[in-house]
């Protein structure tokens, strides 16, 4: 089959014509206007979209490995089941597409601004980039093993049972995200903001979360075993029946944390803040770097297995 040009690809999206399943791998629609232009399918593999307008585009289904879309208009397009592994999304405008399912394996997104964005199921398996703001998008489901992520922005975001085994994110913001069922295990969260965020029941086993911010965060029976929690913040955070076995907590900071029935056994706790906490039932069994006024306190107020 004869691969279309650009002038050709342009005249039949104007005279409203689709190109599904059309092999057009490399071709430059760079500077173009596409908008609602049919793409359902059709091969792609880098092809060229740098500042192009793909409003309300339908891309389901298209392969679209290694294409670059870099500051391209993407808003309201439809990237359901689209393959952009490794695609350029740099300072792209993602604002309400619709890519459930669609792979962004090894994806580069830094700059990228997808509001209200749907992404469920997704697959963004070590994407990387920075300052990247997806604020209220929805994530359910959807995988960032192994990501590598710096001062971007979930705020807001439905993140409910994603995936981030060993994702490396950095200063990242994830206020009043909803991580409930989210599995963070092996990540690295070093100075992220969780404020308010639903983590009910997520799983943060051996993650790195020095100097994170949990300020008024849900994290009832949430499962911190073996966390590294040097200098983060809980001021005020529910952990009712939270498991923090062996975590390392050293400057962390739990005034008006809810601890009740919390286990930290284990733990080593030096220089944490009690203050204000509730820690009725709390365990503490084989604790170590409490002081003889923390134990005192401790046992005072409900804490159990304090030597």
């Amino acid at each position: 089959m004869t691969q279309l040009t650009t002038q050709e690809v342009l005249t039949q999206l104007r005279a409203g014509q689709s190109l599904q399943q059309a092999e057009l791998s490399g071709i430059d629609l760079n500077n173009t206007c596409v908008d609602e232009g049919g793409f359902a399918e059709a091969y792609l593999r880098r092809a060229q979209f740098v500042k192009a307008s793909c409003q309300e585009t339908n891309f389901v289904g298209a392969t679209l490995i290694m294409a670059d879309f870099q500051q391209a208009d993407l808003q309201r397009s439809r990237l359901a089941n689209a393959i952009l592994t490794h695609a350029h999304l740099e300072h792209s405008n993602l604002g309400q597409v619709q890519a459930n399912g669609a792979k962004f394996y090894g994806a580069f997104l830094s700059g990228a601004d997808g509001p209200n964005a749907v992404f469920d199921e997704a697959d963004f398996r070590e994407a990387n980039g920075d300052a990247f703001r997806f604020q209220r998008a929805s994530f359910v489901g959807a995988g960032f093993n192994r990501v590598s992520f710096s001062a971007a922005s979930f705020e807001g975001a439905r993140l409910v049972r994603s995936q981030w085994q060993q994702a490396n994110v950095t200063e990242t913001s994830f206020v009043r995200a909803d991580l409930e069922r989210a599995f963070l295990g092996e990540a690295a969260l070093t100075g992220c903001d969780l404020s308010q965020i639903n983590g009910l029941k997520s799983d943060f086993r051996k993650a790195d979360l020095t100097r994170a911010r949990f300020g008024k965060a849900q994290l009832d029976w949430a499962t911190l075993v073996n966390a590294r929690l040097v200098e983060t913040h809980f001021q005020a955070a529910s952990l009712f029946n939270t498991d923090l076995t062996g975590a390392t907590l050293k400057g962390t900071d739990f005034t008006g944390a809810d601890l009740r029935d919390a286990c930290l056994e284990k733990a080593t706790l030096e220089g944490v803040c009690f203050t204000d906490s509730r820690v009725q039932g709390a365990l503490f069994t084989d604790a170590v770097g409490l002081s003889a006024e923390q134990k005192t306190w401790l046992k005072k107020n409900g804490g159990l297995n304090i030597e």
